[in-house]
């Protein structure tokens, strides 16, 4: 039996249900895998009978995902050949500026700010140009130092210094220092710290603390890049061999790509469709859930029934996968629940109203329907088109006439809102308006 798992290190956990159709072939699976986890590492176990197995990564890996640099896809790998004691230097009372001097104007990661070998000297002495006077101590920082014969007797040469390429973020230390942000709030206590390396550089449930939607953005294009459709870059195109950018952890607002993920995903895309956006398009899901790979039905069983509450709500973008005034119109029509006259189950003349007494009336009347029209226009499309509105809101002499009632407030012909609208599309307007009615000419 032929049977699938992904795994995220040289050995996995793998789960015992993560079996696959015997008619799906291998190499579907592993493409399929591939797609759906974002960039796990797929591997492949053969087995005759019995659960799934512990395996050691395939040997097709590096022909599936290429050789990949170490480090992450957030901080690359750095090479720090220096000797260093933050706690020894806080310990003094040293400001973390006194030697990040740049730190308060940076506004972007590609700028170094790693103390410069001039704002050590105001403590350690001229090394940085060193006096002739002066003898050389480049060893007291620098752990690749050599030493070359000189007619004067050897010299001393530093061999590497440091390697730190910028960090894969939209970040300005200037505007969180601004905002009055402490170094320890992202950093960490950096008294216990000898040499920082990338593992005192902010995680991602730091950063969350505040980015939660209420203190600061929580978009994930607010720190991650982004292309131009304003989806995440989760791949570098220029560095092919950097690691890629996929949810780990628990500070993932539940959505962490683990082994249980392929499986357990429609929760998350359920609950925050928004979330899995900034990174998929809606072709990603299509391309499993067509039919061939998954089934078509990706609702309950009984969902059928209990859709209204979810449409009305609006807790899903039903767009996603219906069109509203084919899918939606043409199911209530055939079951009755629409307003195409006296034969319908729910329509004018009937008994039986779907909406309550009062829903609609004349102009000086409450309108119901006013409120739920603006709160979610999608639920009022599953049973009605543009023709039940402009039979009310459009003018007399307007391409559908209607009974003339604006359903915009008072002044509004005046109003930045109104402008606005008009500048962005104003076509729209001419569905209500006649060409040349003076309240269509705001512009």
């Amino acid at each position: 039996m032929t049977k699938l798992y992904v795994a995220t290190g040289a050995k996995g956990q793998v789960r015992k249900d993560s079996r696959w159709p015997a008619a799906l072939s291998l190499a579907a699976g592993l493409a399929l895998l591939g797609a759906v986890v974002g960039g796990l590492v797929v591997g492949w176990d053969v087995e005759a009978g019995g659960g799934l197995t512990q395996g050691e990564l395939p040997a097709t890996a590096a022909v599936m995902h290429g050789p990949m640099r170490g480090g992450s896809p957030v901080y690359p790998e750095q090479d720090l050949p220096l000797r260093f004691n933050h706690g020894q230097h806080l310990a003094l009372k040293i400001a973390c500026t006194t030697c990040h001097t740049k730190v308060r104007g940076s506004t972007q990661t590609a700028d170094f700010n790693f103390p410069t070998g001039a704002a050590c000297d105001g403590c350690h002495g001229p090394q940085h140009p060193r006096p002739a006077s002066e003898p050389a101590r480049c060893d007291m920082c620098h752990t690749r130092v050599t030493q070359a014969p000189a007619p004067t007797g050897t010299v001393m040469r530093v061999a590497a210094t440091v390697r730190a390429p910028k960090a894969n973020l939209s970040f300005s230390h200037k505007r969180h220092l601004d905002l009055g942000t402490k170094c320890e709030t992202c950093h960490g206590d950096m008294s216990k710290v000898r040499l920082a390396t990338v593992l005192q550089l902010p995680a991602e449930k730091t950063c969350l603390d505040c980015h939660n939607g209420l203190k600061a953005s929580d978009r994930c294009g607010t720190c991650h890049p982004s292309d131009g459709s304003g989806k995440i870059v989760t791949r570098s195109f220029s560095d092919r061999v950097m690691p890629q950018l996929v949810p780990r952890g628990q500070s993932s607002w539940g959505a962490a790509h683990d082994l249980a993920f392929v499986e357990d995903h429609r929760g998350q895309a359920k609950s925050n469709p928004q979330l899995c956006a900034q990174c998929h398009d809606e072709s990603f899901c299509t391309d499993c859930h067509a039919g061939a790979v998954r089934p078509m039905r990706i609702h309950s069983g009984d969902y059928l029934t209990t859709h209204a509450l979810d449409a009305r709500a609006q807790t899903q973008d039903c767009q996603s996968c219906h069109r509203v005034q084919t899918d939606c119109l043409a199911c209530h029509q055939r079951v009755g629940l629409d307003n195409r006259g006296s034969d319908a189950k729910f329509g004018v003349g009937s008994p039986l109203r779907f909406h309550p007494p009062g829903w609609d009336g004349p102009p000086s009347a409450p309108q119901s329907h006013a409120f739920a029209a603006q709160r979610n226009i999608m639920a009022c499309a599953s049973c009605h088109t543009e023709d039940s509105c402009l039979a009310c809101h459009a003018t007399t002499r307007g391409a559908t006439p209607g009974l003339n009632v604006s359903p915009h407030g008072p002044d509004f012909a005046g109003s930045l809102r109104c402008s606005s609208l008009a500048a962005h599309n104003h076509r729209v307007c001419l569905k209500c308006h006649a060409p040349g009615d003076p309240r269509n000419e705001c512009l």
